[in-house]
């Protein structure tokens, strides 16, 4: 999966429409959370109008609400999440794309997903939903074993949305880590304020000091001790004060051989001044200068 923020949406690609690729504004704080979170499973279920069949399936590790969604129908060829390219290799919103998510928690109270994200798995008629969690109050995660979640999708050139209703099921816990040392420099200082190792992510939770927009155009790179990046799934980020960002970040799962991980810290290089399209190298990836005053060593104690 793809980093899905909005961030790293113009790394991502220049051309895509935001929206229909789930790139909503940055939004929530990350919040601490107790030492063992539930992890919940839920079977497939599914909604049928318009000639389309929709299904999905939920899946909660202890650090995010994960949802795979697929389609069925004739009708519909183009891609279920993000753009489609025409004959040309241009890019549109093809019938039958996601154009929203609506998610909420229901049984007990209401408790609405204030920015759901979904990217194509690759598969054309595939797609994955993200509900980050780390914003719930611990009595609100707590309920989240007997709850029910509701979503809501909606399909371009569909009128009606889909509701996916799903029975959520505690099957297990997210591991949380002993927390490191705060780092800084001349201009920043970063703490971990949470790190929960899940059986499918990795969350880690950031306070961040130092002037609000230089302190949210900081990217993070996550490696393991054997060399291997952790791919990204989703950063909320969101100044709290003047001079302090939260940033709550995951990342797909820990190698069983992992020891320890490795925040490290950069800045994107712009083409041009500081804003605009970023600068890449002969293999097309972004240029980072890397701080390594700021990095940061997680040992994986268990």
């Amino acid at each position: 999966m793809k980093k899905m923020t909005k961030k790293w949406s113009v790394i991502l690609s220049a051309a895509v429409c935001l929206g229909a690729l789930g790139m909503p504004a940055l939004t929530q704080a990350a919040s601490v959370q107790p030492a063992a979170e539930a992890s919940l499973n839920t079977t497939k279920v599914a909604d049928s109008h318009d000639q389309l069949t929709l299904k999905g399936s939920a899946q909660f590790d202890g650090n995010y609400i994960k949802i795979d969604l697929s389609r069925e129908g004739s009708l519909f060829s183009g891609m279920l999440a993000g753009v489609t390219l025409n004959d040309k290799g241009e890019p549109y919103l093809a019938e039958g794309t996601i154009m929203g998510v609506d998610a909420k928690l229901t049984q007990p109270g209401d408790i609405d997903f204030k920015s759901p994200r979904w990217i194509s798995d690759g598969n054309a008629n595939k797609a994955v939903v993200v509900l980050q969690t780390g914003w719930l109050t611990e009595q609100q995660k707590a309920s989240l074993a007997s709850s029910e979640l509701s979503i809501h999708v909606k399909l371009n050139g569909i009128e009606a949305p889909y509701v996916l209703k799903f029975s959520l099921k505690q099957a297990g816990v997210a591991r949380s880590i002993q927390l490191p040392a705060l780092k800084k420099d001349n201009q920043f200082e970063i703490k971990t304020t949470r790190v929960a190792v899940g059986e499918t992510s990795v969350r880690i939770a950031l306070a961040v000091k130092g002037t609000a927009n230089q302190a949210q155009a900081l990217g993070y790179d996550i490696y393991d001790n054997l060399g291997n990046e952790l791919e990204y799934i989703a950063r909320e980020s969101v100044a709290t004060t003047q001079n302090s960002v939260s940033e709550d970040l995951l990342f797909e799962a820990l190698r069983p051989a992992a020891e320890y991980l490795i925040i490290r810290p950069y800045q994107a290089v712009f083409e041009k001044g500081t804003a605009g399209a970023y600068k890449v190298d002969a293999k097309g990836k972004v240029v980072k200068n890397y701080n390594k005053q700021l990095e940061i060593k997680i040992p994986l104690k268990k």
